[in-house]
Parts: structure tokens; sequence; C-alpha cells
């Protein structure tokens, strides 16, 4: 009688230990879930960025090839900034893309490994954005003071390199600020990942 009073107790142990296991896999199934919906979500403001990007990149060449013809500026200035605007935008989609099959269904370490290196690749992509501007930068100021049309005006050359200037550090420091939301963006994700992994 004992003997069967044991084994009723272990089998009631091992349905409730079935049923606590059951819970807990859905409760996993339902918090990777919400991960990926956050993953989602986060990234799609940086998709939207990068769009948005490649939209106006065009129509700011259209809008400033008039002044660099006024200012009789250089047109090899003018078709290095076109083929460097164009290659950051081409840049930055292929280093924030991430497939969204990866996002809803993909291996979340994968997935987390694919966030670092995006990180990674945009810190990387970022310097040689400056790199770029400032090429740009010393090459429009030389122009203006020895080669443009108004190269002899001086007040007139001067007043577009303070321009250039007072636009060149609110453009960085719009950069920066965008970059950083980036570089957040993939740390919050990447420590959502983490957590879920480490619950399995």
């Amino acid at each position: 009688m004992e003997t069967e009073n044991n084994m009723t107790e272990l089998e009631q142990m091992r349905e409730q230990m079935n049923i606590f296991k059951s819970r807990l896999n859905e409760q996993q199934i339902i918090n990777e879930q919400l991960v990926r919906n956050s993953m989602g979500g986060k990234m799609s403001w940086i998709k939207n960025f990068v769009w948005g990007e490649i939209i106006i990149v065009p129509i700011f060449l259209l809008l400033y090839a008039p002044f660099h013809a006024q200012m009789g500026l250089s047109w090899w200035l003018f078709a290095f900034l076109v083929v460097g605007l164009i290659a950051d935008a081409i840049g930055d989609f292929i280093i924030n893309r991430i497939p969204k099959s990866q996002l809803l269904s993909g291996d979340l370490v994968e997935t987390s490994k694919r966030l670092a290196k995006m990180k990674k690749q945009r810190a990387q992509w970022f310097i040689i954005g400056l790199i770029f501007v400032l090429i740009c930068f010393v090459w429009l100021c030389a122009e203006l003071i020895m080669g443009s049309k108004y190269a002899g005006q001086n007040a007139l050359s001067y007043f577009v390199i303070g321009g250039s200037v007072i636009g060149g550090i609110i453009g960085f420091i719009i950069a920066w600020i965008i970059f950083r939301k980036m570089q957040k963006t993939n740390n919050q994700l990447i420590e959502q990942i983490n957590q879920i992994t480490k619950e399995d």
C-alpha cells in the first residue's frame, strides 16, 4: 500500500514537472516572439532613415548644382561630391540592412552576431564619411580662395567658407546624434537577445 502511494506521488510529481516545463516553454516562446517584434519595430526607423537618405541625396545634388556652377567651382569637385554621397547612401543601405526573415524567424544568436557586425561596420563607415567631408571642405576652401570665379572677391569667398564651417559643424552634430542612436538601438537588441538565449 505504501509502495502504491509512493508511486502515485511520483507520478503526480512527474505530471507537475511536465506541466511546469510546458509552461516554461510557452513562456520562452512568448518572450522570443516579443523580442522579435521589438527588433522589427526598433530597426524600422533605421530602415526609414536610410531610404530617406537615398531620396534626399539626388534632390540635394540637383539643388546644389546651379550654385556650384554660379560660383565657378571645379566640376571635378562636384563629381567627387556626387560619387561620395551616392557611395555613402549605398554603404548605409548595405550596412544597415537586415533581412526581415532573419528578424522574424532566424536564429537569434546569428542575429545578435549580425547586429554586432553592423555596429562595427557602421562605426568604420562613419569615420570614412568624416574623412570624405573633410576632403570636400578643404577642396572647396582651396577653390574659393584660389580657383573659383569669385576668388578675387575675398569677402564673398570667406562668407561661403564661414557658412560651410557652420553648416559642417551642425551637420556633424546631427550625424553624430543619429549614429549614436543607431548604435544604441543595436545595443538594446543585442542585450534583449542575450537575455533570451541565456534562459534557454
